[in-house]
């Protein structure tokens, strides 16, 4: 089964059309992941973390992290946290065709150092690449 991944923050969680398309690759036949550079639990985050980034509660970011998943179809064990380490190191050994992402820095180092390919969201192609991909992955 061809895997597929999603960033969280600025990606999937943010734009409803990126939630629309993974819900449609699911329908497809895809596994489609999550993998987000968050922490796996509210303890990890410090106090000025939450400043920086203006967070009122780590809790509801992550219930809503989950409830987005859901109505997208993403399973829990389809989540990974990276605990605010490098995406590539998730995906060094595993078979995905491409990671979506609206960090340039996240999607050059896993371009760099991973054979899964990392596209920004915010390209106006995004979707013409993905599908490219996609097509050249099933012939």
């Amino acid at each position: 089964m061809i895997k597929l991944s999603f960033d969280a923050d600025g990606t999937l969680l943010a734009k409803p059309y990126l939630q629309e398309y993974a819900r449609e690759l699911i329908s497809r036949g895809f596994e489609v992941w999550i993998v987000t550079a968050r922490y796996d639990s509210e303890e990890r985050y410090t106090e000025d973390f939450k400043i920086k980034y203006n967070i009122l509660s780590i809790k509801d970011e992550h219930k809503y992290l989950f409830d987005v998943a859901e109505r997208c179809g993403i399973t829990t064990d389809h989540i990974k946290f990276m605990n605010m380490n490098l995406k590539s190191e998730f995906f060094i050994d595993r078979d995905f065709l491409w990671h979506l992402d609206d960090d340039q820095f996240e999607c050059n180092d896993i371009n760099k150092n991973t054979n899964t390919v990392a596209i920004q969201c915010n390209s106006s192609n995004w979707k013409h690449k993905c599908e490219r991909l996609i097509k050249k992955k099933l012939k």
